[in-house]
């Protein structure tokens, strides 16, 4: 079993507790899901490839445009796993990434222009 398998099923279980305390399973359901979202946590769905940060500083945010949020800033030569993309209203593509350390994942979205496909 790969390593980025195993580190998503630990953080999708530890989502589920984390994200259904104190709320019954009636009012966390009738709650629509804000999107784009970003959290300290894992992507949810599978990663389909890496990405590797190609300038000096990279920033995850919450949303798919420049105003958004910073979740995590990364740095070259980072690895990140690539979930989807999508283009926003400006033309501007962005990634759906997932940045792990040792300790934490975070999830959210890259501007394309700071990436590139690892090999």
């Amino acid at each position: 079993m790969s390593r980025l398998r195993r580190l998503a099923g630990t953080a999708a279980a530890a989502a589920v507790v984390t994200g259904t305390m104190g709320a019954s399973p009636a009012a966390a359901a009738a709650a629509p899901p804000e999107l784009p979202a970003a959290v300290q946590g894992m992507c949810s769905g599978t990663a389909t490839d890496r990405v590797e940060v190609v300038v000096d500083k990279g920033y995850i945010r919450t949303g798919y445009y420049q105003s958004t949020s910073v979740v995590k800033t990364v740095y070259r030569g980072a690895s990140l796993a690539f979930f989807d993309s999508v283009r926003n209203k400006y033309g501007n593509e962005w990634f759906k990434v997932q940045y792990s350390n040792r300790t934490n994942d975070w999830c959210g979205w890259i501007y394309t222009g700071s990436v590139w496909w690892e090999d």
